[in-house]
């Protein structure tokens, strides 16, 4: 009787691992089958596109990703070379909010008469030459004891522009006679300089 009941119990256990291999071997099948289909079905999303368009799309992304752009905290620099009186103006602006996050050709198109010397997120170099007399001529006077400044015109006629609050009295002897002859000063950069130095 115990050898029957060990034969039947062997039977199941065989019987029972045969089929839980082919369950196994089933459940694999499936899945493999399933990993494969999404595979090839990735693929073919991928090569649906002409080989043209795969190397256009992946160029803009390229392309896209390298290319500098303006920062809010961009300065712009305009160099402005007069070619009546051959002086060369330089000023400094901050970016304006329209111009932020431009790329250097949508900033040549904006700025079509100016030619780009430099571009960087942070800081942009314009340059334009006119053929023009720049506005930036001075001439410093001394008038009823303080220093004057006059705007000279194309052919050095001098107009009011503004009296200052820096007096001639103690002015050094030298420095009051170049005064008194008028003193000859370009661009605002120079005339705040001079300016400073009677003070």
């Amino acid at each position: 009787m115990k050898k029957y009941t060990i034969i039947v119990i062997i039977t199941i256990g065989i019987i029972l691992g045969f089929l839980t291999g082919i369950y196994v071997y089933r459940i694999n099948k499936i899945s493999n089958e399933q990993k494969m289909y999404t595979a090839e079905k990735v693929e073919d999303e991928c090569t649906a596109l002409s080989g043209l368009e795969y190397e256009e799309i992946a160029s803009l992304v390229t392309t896209n990703s390298d290319e500098e752009k303006t920062s809010p905290n961009c300065t712009i620099i305009l160099k402005v070379y007069h070619e009546s009186c051959k002086h060369l103006i330089e000023t400094r602006q901050s970016i304006e909010e329209a111009d932020v996050n431009m790329t250097e050709e949508e900033l040549k198109q904006r700025f079509s008469n100016w030619e780009v010397q430099r571009f960087t997120p942070t800081e942009i170099v314009l340059y334009k030459e006119v053929d023009e007399f720049c506005d930036e001529h001075y001439l410093l006077k001394e008038e009823d004891g303080y220093i004057t400044i006059y705007k000279l015109d194309e052919n050095e006629n001098p107009t009011f522009f503004n009296t200052t609050e820096i007096s001639t009295e103690y002015l050094a002897e030298e420095d009051l006679e170049q005064i008194r002859n008028g003193i000859k000063v370009y661009t605002d950069k120079e005339l705040n300089k001079t300016l400073e130095d009677f003070e």
